[in-house]
């Protein structure tokens, strides 16, 4: 009983332990939690009633136990545990059934829990390969992106790369969710072709390309359907293959001119920062010489004037006046340079001061009156001062003038190589066709617009000669109808004619017939005669009439017709007047627009040259102001 007791206890702590550690606080393990500590504190009221007081000897000590004391202890809980018991009032038997359910319950979880974690485990190790797939597809995808290979592929293929089916293939993502049990469809296939891919991404994407084209839902965004012949694909994937390892060949020429390259522009940046202290160097020579021209100008200033004093005093026989006297302006200047000499040995003064006292007895006093011991010996060391700065000045210079042979000798050597790997690169890219520039660009376009302008005006202009022949097309049947017409009237005059000529034979043989009749007539009523002479008179009338008519009408004819030729001959002649006008137009128009263009971009390039000579002169001019404001001087 206590092994089962402490089997549950056990079992409810590692349900509470995994559960805390997976973070499944459902409610099943916390009914499982409540029912165990029911069971627990049943069992201990069952063996401790309340009314005893102590626990048997041979009873292990547990910390089960101790609680249950504590709790029989306590007389609020008391009441708790008699209801338990009634709550509670089976036996031993039934509740290791119910120990023993919740146990298989417990191992049925477990095993539900590994099932999971492996589930979890190969869907995590799925995702990965999917986005280590993706990130190789993506790599391959930028590789090609990348060549410069763009002008070899078919308009087909191009077409049928950019197309959202085959970027929904190849971009592959993991939004679309997949059970955790079944990898994604198609995905082992994918895995076995990742190798493939890898090392013929062409041949991967032509294969991917037949399978878009062979869905019987796709259709070619190009205009003709081509198919996409096998020995084409081989001849253009040897072309592309050799394209390639040329390209490798450049790249890794490129790689070690430029690993060299940087060698030598390491070297060549260190003596280029050698030549910057040369010209440093080279400045403070400049000012130390400066400054020593500016000392020998003042001492050159007092020994002329000595030499004057001198003079004059042997002159005059007294070798003791004038000594004292000495110009105003070389007076002031000798002050001037000496408070600038004492500004410079400021520094070192009681070192001036012990060499004074230890050499003042052996300097020469050359300007005694106007000089004091110390002016002159701080002169003197000023003076050995500039000389030894200038003499180290000129070890250094010398020393590095000699690296500006090695800069010269780096930089032809940068050169040189440049030069030979940028002609290897012209000489294998040599296939590909030059880009044109944009302005050739613009030019040829408006070139086709205006060559589109001069042959939609000539379509107008053909259609409108269509029309005027359409015209005489559509005149013409009417025409015909009506020299129908005057055919026919001519063919019934002709046989009129020819019945009138049978009639007038006719009344020859019958002479004899006439004269009986006209002697029967002369006994037939006046009347009838009479209207037959009318009719005879008006028949005849109106067969002149007719006559003339048809005259009338065979000139007018005629006359028509030579008009209509007429105007249509200066129709025609119109129009191509019309349109050689209209092409003289047009191209004097396009001269005068390639003139003016030509014009504006010679005044661009003479404006350009104008602000850029400008923005030189004013460079120049700052530049000179600059070195008079610091007092510098060119080299």
């Amino acid at each position: 009983m206590e092994k089962s007791i402490k089997q549950s206890h056990d079992l409810g702590k590692s349900l509470l332990t995994d559960s805390g550690s997976r973070g499944n606080q459902s409610d099943l393990f916390l009914q499982l939690q409540e029912a165990i500590s029911s069971l627990e504190a049943c069992v201990c009221s069952w063996r401790d009633p309340p009314g005893s007081g102590s626990l048997e000897g041979n009873r292990d000590p547990s910390g089960d136990t101790n609680t249950c004391n504590a709790v029989m202890s306590s007389p609020v809980l008391v009441g708790l545990n008699k209801e338990l018991e009634k709550a509670f009032s089976h036996d031993d038997i039934w509740i290791q059934c119910e120990i023993s359910r919740y146990q298989t319950e417990n191992a049925e979880l477990k095993n539900s829990l590994k099932v999971t974690d492996k589930e979890l485990h190969r869907s995590k190790v799925t995702l990965m390969n999917v986005m280590e797939e993706k990130d190789t597809l993506k790599v391959q995808v930028q590789k090609l992106q990348s060549y410069p290979l763009g002008e070899v592929w078919s308009p087909i293929t191009l077409s049928l790369l950019s197309s959202p089916d085959t970027v929904d293939m190849l971009n592959l993502t993991t939004e679309t969710p997949f059970p955790q049990n079944d990898p994604p469809p198609g995905k082992e296939n994918n895995w076995q072709k990742e190798d493939t891919i890898e090392n013929a991404p062409l041949s991967t994407l032509h294969n991917l390309i037949r399978f878009l084209q062979n869905l019987p839902g796709s259709q070619p965004t190009s205009p003709c359907t081509s198919e996409i012949h096998p020995i084409n694909m081989e001849t253009e994937l040897e072309w592309l293959k050799g394209k390639l390892d040329c390209l490798k060949q450049l790249n890794v020429q490129l790689c070690a001119t430029l690993e060299e390259c940087k060698s030598d522009s390491e070297k060549l940046s260190m003596q280029l920062g050698k030549l910057e202290s040369v010209c440093t160097a080279i400045r403070l020579a400049l000012q130390s010489s400066e400054r020593c021209l500016k000392t020998y100008s003042v001492v050159l200033a007092l020994t002329e004037a000595k030499e004057d004093i001198i003079l004059g005093q042997m002159a005059g026989g007294d070798l003791t006046s004038g000594w004292s006297l000495l110009p105003k302006d070389l007076e002031i200047k000798t002050k001037l340079f000496m408070m600038e000499v004492k500004k410079i040995f400021k520094q070192d003064r009681m070192a001036l001061e012990a060499d004074i006292r230890e050499i003042i007895q052996t300097v020469p006093r050359l300007y005694a009156p106007w000089l004091s011991e110390e002016d002159e010996l701080m002169l003197n060391k000023y003076i050995q001062f500039l000389k030894q700065e200038l003499a180290s000045i000129s070890k250094l210079v010398k020393e590095d003038i000699l690296h500006s042979k090695d800069v010269t000798h780096l930089a032809d050597i940068i050169k040189a190589k440049v030069d030979n790997v940028v002609k290897a690169s012209e000489e294998i890219l040599e296939d590909r066709p030059k880009k044109p520039l944009r302005a050739h660009i613009v030019q040829d376009l408006m070139d086709t617009k205006q060559g589109l302008a001069e042959v939609r005006a000539n379509i107008q202009l053909l259609q409108i000669e269509k029309r005027a022949l359409e015209l005489q097309i559509f005149s013409q049947p009417e025409q015909e109808n009506a020299y129908m017409l005057l055919d026919d009237q001519l063919q019934q005059e002709l046989s009129d004619w020819a019945e009138r000529k049978k009639e007038d034979s006719g009344n020859k043989l019958f002479g004899n017939g006439r004269e009986c009749l006209s002697q029967n007539e002369r006994h037939a009523p006046p009347a009838d005669m009479q209207r037959l002479l009318q009719t005879l008179a008006r028949g005849s009338e109106i067969r002149a009439h007719v006559e003339s008519l048809t005259t009338e009408l065979d000139i007018l004819t005629c006359q028509i017709r030579i008009q209509n030729s007429q105007s249509a001959q200066i129709i025609t002649d119109f129009f191509k007047a019309h349109r050689n006008l209209f092409t003289t137009y047009q191209n004097a128009r396009r001269k005068y627009f390639e003139q003016q263009y030509r014009l504006e971009s010679q005044a661009q390039l003479i404006s350009q040259h104008q602000v850029q000579e400008l923005q030189d002169l004013m460079q120049n001019f700052l530049s000179l102001q600059g070195h008079q404001a610091t007092g510098e001087t060119s080299l």
